[in-house]
């Protein structure tokens, strides 16, 4: 039971490493101008997440980010959306007419 706590005890550091590590590589990948918004990795909404919440097709979420309407945070090579940034993106393309 011991040698079961120690090794759990163990994960549990490591992944809180690992996790500390990946917030500050993401939080140097944003862009400039939204470091200061404050964030979390639990709020990022995903690719797939963005796509069913507007009811688009991949190809138009494609287009989209082409075009510059919707603009994902980068890492690696996934994009991420946070909610705001994805209601200002929004706002923006109504205002412009191209939704």
């Amino acid at each position: 039971m011991k040698l079961c706590m120690k090794q759990l005890d163990k994960i549990v550091d490591l992944l809180t490493e690992i996790n500390e590590r990946l917030s500050f590589t993401a939080h140097h990948l944003l862009p400039k101008g939204k470091q200061d918004k404050g964030w979390n990795v639990d709020e990022l909404m995903t690719r797939m997440a963005v796509v069913s919440r507007l009811g688009i097709s991949e190809r138009t979420y494609n287009r989209w980010v082409k075009s510059g309407v919707l603009k994902p945070i980068y890492l690696g090579n996934k994009h991420y959306y946070r909610e705001e940034d994805l209601q200002d993106a929004i706002k923006r393309s109504i205002a412009k007419g191209l939704i």
